[in-house]
């Protein structure tokens, strides 16, 4: 009976002692893994590959960028370093570009590198203005090449339906002009093609030299209830040009000295009755302090402006174009993928020129459409019309952005 005790004992001894063995090695194997720590690699390729969204114009071709990113997992750091692929202009253009944020509301934005530049963007996104080159050659910019170095610091300041964003920086470049005034080649398209106010359209000269400055201004954004505001209001003071005008058959060209240039951009979206909605759009460029070079030139003309007037016939270092765009949707009426057919009146009015605006041309229009698409039907209502102006016209439009 001793001996069975013991037995028993023993029994007992040995499991209780393999239970704590178990639990050590639990215990450890918990302790391991909790403290195990993955870094992921500051570098990456955007899309898998390296590549970044693609435009397309009538002077680039298609622009192809690609490159490393290197970005910190706080989001305090954000660096690209590329190089684009200019197809018609068989050009490789590199440039290190990014984003540092010191704090949770400043920013600091910097450019080094060679590039095709413009100065009017502000009439098209680039998804809508490459998909209309492409499609039928309408390509609503001039451009001019560069080699760029700048900074900005910028700060916002958020409140409850405001967004307030001032901003300084300082710029360094060195321009050139891009083809001929005749263009021997120019990038395909579906329609348009050989079109001289299509892709072969020249670019204006610019004034071949550099031009150092600095920049400052605001963005203003205001969203409260239906009403949508938007406004960038910046002012150049050059601190050095050194540049040579494009005068030709001048035996002397006029020198060009320091200037000061104001521009302001701006869009206003409320709700009216119902459905409907009416769209504010104003720019302007104003130039003072003496003449500045034609790479700080603003364009109008063409369906996105005025419609009456050829694309971009107008051009000058003062710039005044405003816009009021009622749109009246069809509620009764419901397309499957496209939604409501709608109806809109439109007013615009805009002239541009060296040292003074001309006398506004303005433009009359009623059109219709769905979704993204839209047709328009413009006049101009002057009895002496300007020279540039049509009295009327059809235009289509797209519009890609939101």
């Amino acid at each position: 009976m001793k001996a069975l005790t013991l037995a028993a004992l023993g029994i007992a001894l040995i499991g209780y002692s393999s239970s704590l063995r178990a639990q050590d090695a639990t215990a450890a194997a918990r302790v391991d893994t909790a403290y195990v720590d993955y870094h992921e690699s500051p570098i990456s390729l955007p899309f898998g590959i390296g590549l970044r969204i693609p435009t397309y114009d009538r002077v680039n071709g298609l622009a192809l960028p690609w490159g490393p990113k290197l970005e910190t997992s706080d989001g305090h750091f954000d660096i690209d370093g590329l190089v684009t692929y200019r197809s018609n202009l068989g050009k490789w253009d590199p440039s290190l570009e990014g984003v540092i944020r010191p704090g949770d509301t400043n920013e600091i934005k910097i450019f080094l590198g060679r590039g095709t530049f413009t100065n009017d963007a502000w009439m098209r996104d680039d998804l809508t203005n490459s998909a209309a080159a492409l499609f039928v050659g309408s390509d609503a910019r001039n451009y001019y090449r560069g080699d760029r170095a700048n900074v900005r610091f910028a700060t916002t300041i958020t409140g409850t339906s405001t967004t307030v964003t001032p901003f300084i920086a300082g710029n360094l470049e060195r321009d050139w002009s891009t083809g001929s005034l005749a263009p021997p080649k120019s990038p395909w398209s579906f329609f348009g093609r050989k079109g001289n106010l299509k892709m072969r359209r020249p670019n204006p000269p610019v004034a071949k030299g550099s031009i150092t400055s600095i920049l400052g201004g605001t963005g203003l954004q205001v969203v409260s209830g239906g009403l949508e505001a938007k406004v960038d209001a910046t002012v150049e003071q050059s601190l050095r040009v050194s540049a040579k005008p494009f005068c030709p058959g001048v035996l002397v060209c006029p020198p060009l000295g320091n200037f000061t240039q104001a521009t302001l951009d701006g869009k206003l979206t409320f709700p009216t009755f119902g459905s409907q909605t009416f769209t504010f759009k104003g720019h302007t460029v104003l130039t003072g302090s003496g003449p500045s070079p034609a790479q700080r030139f603003a364009y109008l003309g063409g369906s996105s402006t005025l419609a009456t007037v050829n694309l971009l016939a107008l051009g000058g270092d003062h710039l005044l174009f405003l816009s009021g765009d009622y749109v009246i949707p069809i509620d009764q009426i419901q397309l499957p993928y496209f939604g409501n057919p709608f109806v809109a009146l439109r007013y615009a009015a805009g002239n541009a020129g060296v040292d003074r605006i001309p006398s506004l041309i303005q433009n009359l229009g009623i059109g219709v459409g769905v979704s993204l698409f839209r047709v328009d039907y413009s006049i101009d209502p002057a009895s002496n019309r300007s020279p540039f102006s049509r009295k009327h016209t059809f235009s289509f439009g797209v519009s890609i952005s939101p």
